[in-house]
């Protein structure tokens, strides 16, 4: 069974999209592209998910 740190608020989603919106203009275009990613299945939400962890532990 995974643990709650395997899964990403929807709060904290939101500040890395934010974050990440500041950093560079063409994040618009990825925030489109990943969102269509995460609708069409679970598994690109969980992707998506630990990619944002990911990013987040770096900065």
């Amino acid at each position: 069974m995974a643990d709650d740190d395997d899964f990403m608020k929807p709060e904290d989603a939101e500040k890395a999209i934010a974050r990440a919106m500041t950093k560079t203009p063409q994040v618009s275009a990825v925030r489109t592209k990943l969102q269509k990613l995460v609708e069409e299945d679970d598994k690109g939400l969980q992707m998506l998910a630990a990619a944002i962890r990911r990013m987040l532990h770096e900065g």
